[in-house]
């Protein structure tokens, strides 16, 4: 099948929805263009500041073709289109669009639906009240007058919106007025290939040596964009109520610019406690290969791809949910121990990760739940058949 992929942000480095898309329609035969931004900083695309002079490039990557526009208008890094794609969509002629979140190009999409009833729709959805609509401004009208207008014109040349979180579907439905019916979850998943291949070269044992970490020690993986919102600190600080036990922490990712002085912080706890290991940013394979010499992961706030591939590693989770990020539906199997608001704070985090430690049976436990976790749920080669059921046309077209 040939699928074009329309979205804001796509770095091959990364592990993010869009690249294990790729990844894995490619493993089973599609053919995938991906039309994306010129952005190339993680860092710079969530802080909004996007550079007009990057060029434009076309390239492969992992069997894909990636095409990088600049934008044709730029509102207040609100409201961005490409310049019209009506004729790259014929040139590349897709069976399958797949459009992440409300690009403003949707409409060449629908044009080209229209022209081309074959060709079926679909979109993925990452906002919610965490993470989008912080004031009434942008509730009432980015997302409940502009981005509605192209949604809704849209919406009857959609097979199928996927919400990545049940909160997600939460905040369409109330801000968006989409039925529950016209939607349906397709959570984040991981690498699991990667993750397979990892566990069997098993490097966390060597890497563990590197750190000076001892063989017997209980590892606690942590990490992502160093920000305010992850609470870190609290990891931190809960370590010093447990110098009883031998637990290490490694923290895995770096800060923006504009968080700089979160990781200054996070760098001084660091230096009054060795069992602290500070890694900076890391590529994919190196952090799996970091989650394969933990035991735990814990993340005391806001959501991260991080939390799917720790459970792709067979790792038993602590999370804190802050506010429409409960990771329930992560939970399937008794595989995530879930901290709500007034549950994150240091004196309560030590004392579930000392329970944990003194309950060896309950972590195996979490551990298998974790493996039938990934396997039912976040296992791509499974993720990727709920996409392409809209269109019935032979896998080898």
């Amino acid at each position: 099948m040939k699928i074009l992929m329309l979205c804001d942000f796509f770095n091959e480095s990364l592990e993010y929805q869009e690249n294990l898309l790729v990844k894995y329609y490619a493993k089973h035969g599609h053919r995938v263009t991906v039309v994306t931004s010129t952005f190339e900083s993680v860092f710079e695309y969530y802080a909004d500041r996007h550079d007009k002079t990057l060029p434009e490039r076309r390239y492969e990557h992992g069997g894909a073709r990636i095409i990088k526009l600049r934008y044709r208008y730029n509102v207040l890094n609100k409201l961005r289109a490409f310049p019209a794609i009506d004729s790259l969509l014929e040139a590349e002629a897709p069976q399958l669009i797949f459009v992440h979140d409300i690009m403003l190009n949707l409409l060449d999409c629908v044009r080209y639906a229209k022209r081309h009833p074959s060709c079926r729709m679909i979109m993925d959805y990452h906002a919610d009240y965490s993470n989008s609509g912080k004031n009434a401004l942008s509730l009432k009208f980015l997302h409940g007058v502009c981005r509605k207008w192209f949604l809704d014109r849209a919406r009857p040349h959609l097979s199928k919106i996927f919400p990545i979180v049940p909160a997600g579907a939460t905040f369409l439905h109330e801000i968006y007025k989409i039925p529950y019916a016209d939607m349906e979850i397709l959570p984040l998943g991981a690498d699991t290939d990667l993750a397979s291949a990892v566990r069997r070269s098993a490097p966390g044992r060597a890497l563990r040596r590197c750190l000076g970490i001892p063989d017997d020690a209980t590892v606690i993986f942590t990490g992502g964009k160093l920000a305010p919102a992850k609470r870190t600190e609290v990891l931190l600080q809960a370590l010093g109520l447990l110098r009883h036990l031998c637990l290490h922490v490694v923290v895995v990712g770096e800060a923006s610019d504009e968080h700089a002085s979160y990781k200054a912080e996070l760098e001084r706890l660091a230096l009054t406690d060795s069992r602290i290991h500070m890694t900076g940013w890391l590529n994919r394979e190196d952090i799996y290969a970091h989650l394969d010499m933990a035991d735990l992961a814990v993340f005391p706030a806001s959501q991260s791809i991080l939390w799917q591939q720790a459970i792709a590693m067979g790792l038993p989770l602590v999370v804190g949910n802050t506010g429409h990020q409960d990771a329930a539906y992560l939970n399937l199997h008794e595989n995530i121990v879930i901290l709500e608001r007034d549950e994150i704070c240091v004196e309560h985090l030590a004392g579930t990760i000392r329970a944990l430690f003194e309950q060896p049976a309950r972590m195996a436990q979490m551990r298998a739940g974790a493996e039938r976790v990934a396997n039912e749920q976040l296992n791509w080669d499974r993720l990727i058949l709920r996409t392409l059921r809209f269109n019935q046309m032979p896998e080898s077209a």
